[in-house]
């Protein structure tokens, strides 16, 4: 007579157990690393509008917004890539006379057409997310940038600390 071999039933609940275990650690952790990874896609994308913003400010013009004309930066760029995966990209860069700049570029969840979806799948960003990235204009230096994100966004803001140290305009 041939012994039956296989996995008792303890066995195979052991297993099942530790694969429990495992993911529970493991999901949240993917989640945080699917908005990190999201966060930065919108940070990547604005680096057109960071070049057309940093031209506008060392060529002398004051107002450096999105879309106005003459001054070399385009309008609001949005990308509506998915239902729920959408954010835009728009400058509100005005150099007052002392040379000091108020605000920055604003790169925000959701688009004008898409903007009930944002934050609605797991692993995407939250519906009020936002980065914004502040250009500082110094005579040696050229150009500098800044980068924030929004609060309690610690977890995936692809900026060390939720800022960024200044980096120079390419």
């Amino acid at each position: 007579m041939k012994k039956q071999q296989g996995f008792t039933l303890i066995e195979l609940m052991i297993v099942v157990a530790i694969i429990g275990i495992l993911s529970a650690f493991a999901v949240p952790a993917y989640q945080n690393y699917t908005k990190k990874t999201h966060a930065s896609e919108m940070l990547s994308a604005a680096s057109a509008m960071k070049t057309a913003v940093g031209v506008c400010l060392i060529s002398g013009i004051s107002d450096c917004k999105s879309g106005v004309a003459g001054n070399g930066v385009p309008a609001i760029q949005e990308f509506d890539k998915a239902a729920t995966d959408a954010f835009s990209i728009e400058s509100k860069v005005v150099k007052a006379a002392d040379d000091s700049i108020a605000a920055g570029i604003e790169i925000t969840v959701g688009t004008s057409t898409n903007t009930a979806t944002a934050g609605s799948t797991k692993g995407s960003l939250p519906a009020n997310f936002k980065i914004t990235l502040t250009p500082k204009l110094s005579a040696n230096a050229g150009v500098t940038w800044s980068a924030a994100c929004s609060a309690d966004s610690a977890d995936f803001c692809p900026v060390k600390g939720g800022a960024a140290t200044p980096t120079p305009t390419p």
